[in-house]
């Protein structure tokens, strides 16, 4: 949490220095307090830091590219799929080893994504239930969340 504030510092001088300050150049100086923050992270202890914030743009990331491939996806099985060959059902997922607010986050993420969305959180907070549009192989569901949200989801909250 130093090293945000640290970053948060940096980024608060250069915008007062700057000739016109913006929410441009605030965001400027929040990167250049970034790249100083990675440039000394061993000096400034700043590695859990630096760690967290890069996995959270790559979470972004991936998150961006898997919204961009349901929407093609669906829009694929909306105009060129007849009706009938779809199997929507609803599909549990294990999240068991998650925090309240990981759980929160992924369920979000299922929700955001066309084809799929959250539809019940178990009270003792071990099992997720979503629907989705295609449901056929419901284990290759779970694998491709273990294997592409999931991981990416622990590496910038843990």
């Amino acid at each position: 949490m130093k090293a945000f504030g640290l970053n948060l510092l940096i980024a608060v001088i250069w915008l007062l220095l700057s000739q016109a300050p913006s929410p441009a150049m605030f965001a400027l100086g929040f990167i250049g307090g970034f790249l100083l923050l990675a440039a000394f992270r061993s000096v400034l202890n700043a590695h859990d830091y630096i760690r967290r914030t890069v996995a959270l743009f790559r979470f972004i990331l991936l998150f961006a590219g898997e919204f961009i491939t349901a929407n093609l996806k669906v829009a694929v099985t909306v105009l060129f799929r007849n009706p009938a060959s779809l199997c929507p059902g609803f599909v549990t997922y294990d999240v068991s080893g998650l925090s309240a607010m990981e759980i929160l986050i992924l369920s979000y993420c299922l929700t955001l994504t066309p084809g799929t969305t959250t539809a019940e959180i178990s009270a003792d907070f071990k099992t997720l239930v979503f629907h989705a549009l295609d449901a056929t192989d419901p284990e290759r569901l779970r694998a491709h969340l273990d294997g592409t949200l999931k991981p990416a989801l622990l590496a910038f909250t843990r």
